[in-house]
């Protein structure tokens, strides 16, 4: 049975969506999976994934559960394992555990020229660090959807960029597709030398003029070997996942060649929503950017920045 929903389809107020995040944990760890839970409470997987880890993650910090790795395959059977200390943990608690501090910091624009200049001073393959650096910027999307990325999202056959593309479902981390685009001269620059860099060095060419001489569907983006960066699955049925440890290395790298200190995928993905929002976007413009489907998720994770009253009332007339 679905929960009862506000017009804009999200659970009414926080004591709702604390019972029935209690209710979604009851149900995974009585066997189902996060796909059925989310067809059972009418919200997306990765909303219910989120809450469900949250809770999870309270809990265990309760009962002394050590080693309880979220981002690890064997999250779910290991919180199976120990059940009846996260139900009781759960149990004698009164409300929603305290929203944790969250690193949401932005990136100003002297930052960002000065990490690029950088970049392409420190790194040995500057062309394409600086490309995957400012496409980070200009599309929010996550370091495993860009080492996804083919050729044919960022070129049309004539060569010339796609300024509205899409992330196809079976490349996005939710598994729905979604709008990409290209529309940055930054971007466009740094692209240009790193994908003319590539055909120089005859990186997957097709020997046709199509897609400048690219293979269409050759990954975008190429690890030091000169292949696509590899990622492996990893967990079992409705558990499986994808992990690439080349892109989250060379990111790493990227933002240690620009001086960015503590700065991770997420600091971009923050930076963009916050000049999305400073644009005028809306919560569900945002959402549809990141690859966020619940509006609630959006204003958790990338609130929009409020003014102080002092700045709302300065020259009010």
């Amino acid at each position: 049975m679905c929960e009862q929903a506000s017009p804009d389809g999200e659970l009414e107020g926080p004591d709702a969506q604390w019972q029935a995040s209690v209710r979604m944990l009851h149900a995974l760890l009585d066997g189902s999976t996060y796909e059925e839970v989310a067809e059972q409470h009418g919200l997306a997987r990765t909303a219910v994934q989120r809450r469900i880890k949250t809770l999870a993650r309270h809990a265990a910090s309760i009962a002394g559960i050590k080693g309880l790795n979220e981002d690890g395959a064997a999250f779910v059977s290991r919180l199976r394992l120990h059940r009846s200390a996260v139900l009781a943990a759960v149990a004698n608690l009164t409300g929603p555990p305290p929203q944790e501090a969250r690193d949401r910091r932005v990136l100003s624009e002297e930052e960002v020229a000065k990490g690029a200049a950088r970049i392409r001073v420190r790194s040995q393959q500057a062309q394409e660090d600086t490309a995957l650096f400012y496409l980070l910027l200009a599309t929010g999307a996550r370091p495993l959807e860009v080492a996804r990325l083919e050729v044919r999202d960022y070129l049309n056959a004539d060569g010339t960029v796609r300024r509205t593309s899409s992330l196809r479902a079976e490349f996005a981390i939710n598994g729905r597709s979604r709008p990409l685009f290209f529309r940055s001269a930054r971007l466009d620059e740094a692209m240009d030398a790193y994908l003319g860099q590539r055909i120089r060095r005859g990186l997957s060419m097709s020997g046709a003029a199509a897609y400048r001489g690219l293979v269409p569907d050759s990954r975008l983006f190429l690890s030091a070997s000169g292949e696509g960066f590899e990622i492996k699955p990893y967990g079992v049925g409705a558990q499986r996942r994808f992990l690439c440890r080349g892109i989250q290395e060379t990111y790493r790298k990227i933002f240690h060649y620009a001086e960015l200190e503590k700065v991770t995928a997420l600091t971009i993905r923050h930076t963009v929503a916050d000049r999305l929002y400073r644009r005028g976007a809306d919560e569900m413009q945002v959402g549809l950017l990141l690859g966020i489907t619940e509006r609630s998720a959006v204003r958790e994770q990338f609130p929009r920045p409020q003014p102080s009253l002092d700045e709302l009332t300065d020259d009010l007339i």
